[in-house]
C-alpha cells in the first residue's frame, strides 16, 4: 500500500481524475469512495488490455496478490469476502505479473496467476515466493466496458 511507500500507475485513467490509480493502493478493499478517488478506473471503453502497476521502490518478497474489483453495489460497498460476485462492472480476464529482477527486463506471469472467468469480487492468487520491485495487474475483459480495481494487495505469507 502507499503507506509502505508503494506507488501506482497504469496504462490510462478515466479523465474526471476521480479514478487514479492511487485509489487502488489506499487499503481501502471495498471502494467507498468510488468516482473520488475510491478505485481506478481505464479510459479506454472496450479497449484492451489495460494495466494497473504497482512500484514498491525496492526489492520485496510475495507469495500472494489479492485483486479486488468494483462491487455490483458499489453505491453501499460491503467488505469483500472470495465468494462475493461482481456481475455488472467487474474485470473478466486477467493476469497477474511480476517484474523480473534479474536484469533481463521482462513481466512473467506468476505461478497461477492467469484469471479468466472472473465473477468474483476479490481474487486471491498464492505462489510459491518470488522477489520482484513491481507486479500488475494486465486486464484483459471487463464487464460494462472498462477495467475496474478497487485494490491491489501483495502479501509474503509464510
Amino acid at each position: 500500500a502507499a503507506s509502505n511507500g508503494a506507488t501506482a500507475s497504469a496504462s490510462s485513467s478515466y479523465p474526471n481524475g476521480g479514478y487514479a490509480p492511487s485509489g487502488a493502493n489506499d487499503g481501502d478493499r471495498r471502494g467507498l469512495n468510488w468516482g473520488s478517488g475510491g478505485g481506478w478506473n481505464d479510459a479506454t471503453r472496450d479497449v484492451y488490455p489495460d494495466y494497473l502497476e504497482i512500484d514498491f521502490g525496492s526489492l520485496r518478497t510475495m507469495t500472494e496478490v489479492r485483486v479486488f474489483t468494483l462491487q455490483d453495489n458499489f453505491k453501499n460497498p460491503q467488505e469483500p469476502t472470495p465468494n462475493m460476485t461482481a456481475t455488472v462492472y467487474g474485470i473478466i480476464d486477467f493476469d497477474v505479473q511480476y517484474w523480473n529482477p534479474d536484469g533481463s527486463g521482462q513481466w512473467l506471469t506468476v505461478p497461477g496467476g492467469s484469471i479468466a472467468g472472473n465473477d468474483r469480487v476479490m481474487r486471491v492468487i498464492t505462489f510459491p515466493a518470488l522477489t520482484t520491485s513491481k507486479f500488475r495487474i494486465i486486464v484483459n475483459a471487463a464487464r460494462n466496458s472498462f477495467s475496474r480495481i478497487i485494490e491491489v494487495e501483495a502479501y509474503n505469507c509464510p
